[in-house]
């Protein structure tokens, strides 16, 4: 059920607009954020994780 118009919560104020990246800081950003998920660059660790993906699973009986 919508809630009355008196408990709605007020509009949020637009603030100053985020400064854009650079393309180093951005890339800085994607560096260390690959480093804390620990990413790994080899294609075998990506076929591996893609094989699991796309690989169909047998089905059991009252799957579905």
């Amino acid at each position: 059920m919508a809630k009355p118009e008196s408990e709605k919560a007020p509009p949020k104020k637009k603030g100053e607009p985020k400064p854009k990246l650079t393309d180093a800081e951005r890339h800085k950003r994607f560096v260390d954020m690959a480093r804390e998920v620990e990413a790994d660059e080899s294609t075998e660790a990506f076929d591996k994780a893609f094989e699991k993906a796309v690989t169909p699973h047998p089905h059991t009986e009252g799957d579905c």
